[in-house]
């Protein structure tokens, strides 16, 4: 009776996998929504939106009103949910704001627009604005971290502390594979096809994330969708050396957190000895078997790391 029950039970488990599997194969789109949802109700995150100016901001919000502000910026092609892990640690004791950048996530593509470094950090201080943000934890990734230093420049006294993970904007003694394969006339940043995606995966982690398949291919979908918009922001980045972060790191005095993966194929982790020498006052943790996006590579041990240091400001 018991072996009979227990083989009832198997195939009706076996059932319910089949139907689940079929599900995610028909509706992918909903599946990616529903997982994503999931994933920010376990972190205590909301989705929200603002309307600034002629941009609608899509974020994500989560913890005690009264708390200290974490704002995190995401970095090239990424988007809010970046985030998303990492803040599963952070939101009991602090308010975690997490936007999408215009021209990224759900942010809706303005032909008209200039979407270099300045006018983007200009745009960010006006979300803040709106949002009624007096003081701030800045903490940005790649991209997002070259954004955030400029913004802690521009304003030194509504900025905490910066963290910066993996951040663009210092030129690395040692040249990544990125770098080789953009003198190679190549942007692996910029997605084209599910070969790209899979590429983009190598080179962003240094342990390939798993991802469900048809997840997969809604991700590598939305950004093939966006790669002529993509690869027009990455030129507009690019065009303008001014934006260039070694004159400015010897002037910011707040406090600093540098986190870099050991084994960062995007942004060469000799960037560390540069900045190290121009801000003095610099924490600096180096992750083993990491890539290019700590926070998502491994959420827990970034948070860890963070959280150490933002304990150690009062």
């Amino acid at each position: 009776m018991g072996l009979k029950l227990l083989k009832t039970m198997l195939l009706i488990l076996l059932g319910l996998f089949a139907t689940l599997l079929a599900l995610m194969a028909i509706y992918p789109q909903k599946t990616t929504a529903i997982a994503l949802s999931l994933e920010r109700n376990a972190s205590g995150l909301d989705h929200k939106t603002i309307v600034v100016g002629e941009e609608t901001w899509h974020y994500l919000e989560g913890g005690p009103k009264d708390a200290d502000v974490l704002l995190m910026i995401h970095g090239f092609g990424g988007d809010k949910d970046n985030w998303t892990r990492f803040a599963r640690s952070l939101t009991k004791t602090h308010r975690v704001i997490a936007p999408d950048l215009p021209g990224f996530g759900e942010s809706r593509w303005h032909p008209n627009w200039d979407y270099s470094l300045f006018p983007q950090r200009d745009r960010l201080a006006s979300l803040v604005q709106a949002l009624g943000l007096e003081q701030i934890h800045l903490i940005g990734n790649s991209m997002g971290g070259h954004l955030s230093t400029l913004y802690a420049y521009k304003y030194p006294y509504d900025v905490m502390s910066l963290t910066l993970l993996d951040n663009a904007g210092v030129v690395s003694p040692v040249q990544s594979d990125f770098q080789r394969a953009l003198a190679q006339g190549e942007n692996p940043l910029v997605i084209r096809s599910l070969d790209d995606f899979d590429r983009l995966l190598d080179y962003a982690a240094y342990e390939k994330p798993f991802i469900p398949w048809p997840i997969k291919g809604v991700l590598a979908q939305r950004a093939m969708e966006r790669a002529e918009e993509n690869q027009s922001i990455f030129n507009a980045i690019v065009s303008d050396p001014s934006t260039g972060l070694e004159p400015l790191l010897g002037q910011i005095e707040i406090p600093v957190l540098i986190i870099w993966g050991e084994h960062d194929r995007i942004l060469d982790v000799s960037s560390v000895e540069k900045m190290q020498s121009l801000l003095p006052q610099a924490e600096v943790v180096i992750m083993e078997d990491t890539g290019h996006v700590p926070m998502l590579e491994r959420p827990s041990d970034t948070a860890v790391h963070y959280l150490r240091f933002l304990g150690q400001l009062h």
